[in-house]
């Protein structure tokens, strides 16, 4: 189970439950797996920080006067862009697999495409000191592997990553 691996990396509770819904996300916005790439599951991972989190991630952005609701607009927009497409374009087909049934599917490894976000959470956390991770630096990680249209639209929104960073350290500081 991926909350069992999530755990003993020292995922937060919060943060492996914002991961595990990714799925569900997904299938509420009806993405396929040709949708599912890891430039996709980046910004569905801060789609839903951004609607239905109230962590220290999103905390710390509106901290850095983001408006929050807005960015969550930009990356919906992006995220249906983005997704159309994928769906119009030959080169994310995906290989399909017969089953015993004759069924056709396609495989979409979310594993593979969260782990290089999951790995920077980790060194996120590392590089503060934290023997944890969180919301937190799953939004830090988020900015520093934003890909290019993701990053347009995060600076667009004065999303910074030292302002960020600085954010939650000053947030994390009030809380002891």
């Amino acid at each position: 189970m991926l909350d069992d691996e999530l755990s003993s990396r020292h995922f937060t509770t919060s943060a492996i439950h914002i991961v595990e819904q990714l799925d569900s996300r997904a299938a509420d916005r009806s993405m396929g797996a040709t949708e599912m790439t890891e430039e996709t599951v980046t910004m569905l991972l801060l789609w839903s920080l951004l609607r239905w989190e109230r962590k220290v991630g999103l905390v710390a952005l509106e901290q850095c006067g983001v408006e929050t609701d807005s960015l969550a607009r930009g990356v919906d927009t992006l995220l249906r862009e983005v997704c159309a497409e994928a769906r119009r374009s030959p080169a994310t087909r995906r290989q399909f697999q017969v089953l015993p049934s004759g069924h056709r599917v396609v495989i979409v490894d979310e594993r593979t495409l969260l782990e290089p976000l999951l790995a920077q959470a980790e060194h996120e956390a590392l590089g503060m000191g934290h023997d944890w991770v969180g919301s937190e630096h799953l939004v830090l990680a988020i900015i520093q592997r934003a890909c290019p249209r993701l990053r347009t639209l995060l600076e667009k929104h004065s999303v910074r990553y030292e302002k960020t960073r600085q954010a939650i350290q000053d947030l994390l500081r009030g809380c002891r």
